[in-house]
């Protein structure tokens, strides 16, 4: 594994240097670990280069991680490029969504993918998973460690700020050892964690006025605990949808509640995410209806209303418990 790792690593670099228009996405809906490992390929690239590549999301960055971005800017506008490096994608059609984008637009065109979810499709000419590791960000770690590249206190902030949300600050199953000693080394880089986490989690009065009847909504049945967020609630309190990234933590946190399951209607139709305490896989559930994830950690998008959607799900959940 090491040795394919590695040859990985050296194709990725000369792969880098001899092309000529590089273009860096992230999945639609970007979550932090999504964010910061597109921003951290931004600056690998930018030290063999010499030259900022284009960073692409399809959905709007969310307002909190804006600080993080310092000089650069994400597009959702596709400009030409021979290279796509992909970061934090199970699937392609995660970066590109399908109805949105010409199947055919990728061919002749080289693709990294670098990901750390099971569900990984294993799409590119190049492939750096690790299933194992805590977030995209420590894998991204890792290659800046194996490159000899520089870490200074900016690029330090963004690592740390990606490993810290993609582990649910360091509390979810995928806080391991490792992610944990590259916290600790990056804290020696000169991120100053009290400061930084309090920007991350910081919250907005309409955001936390909606999370408040989010809760309302909180059913447990069979072990397995159900919320949802409608795009009345938004309107209601004129919040955004990215603002309920995390409320799923407080639906875990609730004692016997061994699966999670919350429900967001967007435009065109539901978002679902899964967490689950390990008494069932989420990742494979999640693939019997198009999502995927973790083992742990996963989500889907289905059409059909809350009501229909959360009553599909909760039916096959119990019979899975």
């Amino acid at each position: 594994m090491e040795k394919r790792l590695t040859n990985s690593w050296t194709r990725l670099k000369t792969t880098i240097k001899t092309s000529k228009n590089i273009l860096i996405a992230t999945h639609i809906d970007p979550d932090g670990d999504g964010i910061c490992s597109a921003l951290l390929m931004a600056h690998l690239v930018n030290f063999y280069k010499r030259k900022k590549p284009t960073l692409f999301c399809h959905s709007p960055i969310p307002e909190k991680y804006q600080f993080l971005l310092h000089n650069d800017r994400f597009s959702n506008t596709l400009t030409d490029f021979d290279l796509l490096i992909a970061v934090d994608s199970a699937n392609i059609e995660r970066i590109f969504p399908k109805g949105k984008y010409s199947s055919d637009f990728l061919k002749r065109k080289l693709v990294i993918n670098i990901d750390h979810h099971r569900s990984n499709k294993l799409f590119g000419a190049i492939t750096i998973i690790d299933e194992k590791a805590s977030s995209a960000c420590e894998i991204i770690y890792r290659l800046f460690k194996k490159l000899n590249l520089p870490i200074n206190r900016q690029v330090a902030q963004i690592f740390y700020a990606g490993i810290y949300m993609e582990t649910g600050g360091f509390v979810y199953p995928n806080t391991t050892a490792s992610a944990l000693q590259i916290c600790s080394e990056l804290i020696k880089k000169g991120v100053e964690p009290a400061q930084l986490i309090k920007r991350l989690n910081a919250k907005t009065v309409e955001g936390t006025k909606l999370l408040a009847e989010v809760l309302s909504t909180i059913e447990i049945e069979h072990g397995v605990g159900t919320m949802y967020l409608s795009q009345a609630m938004l309107k209601k309190h004129r919040a955004s949808m990215s603002e309920s990234e995390n409320f799923i933590s407080f639906l875990q946190a609730i004692r016997d509640v061994r699966v999670s399951l919350f429900l967001r209607e967007e435009k065109d139709d539901i978002r679902v995410s899964l967490r689950s305490d390990g008494i069932i896989d989420v990742n494979k559930f999640a693939q019997r209806f198009g999502g995927g994830g973790h083992r742990l950690a996963a989500g889907m998008r289905l059409k059909g209303s809350i009501k229909a959607v959360k009553k599909k799900l909760l039916t096959e959940l119990i019979k899975e418990l």
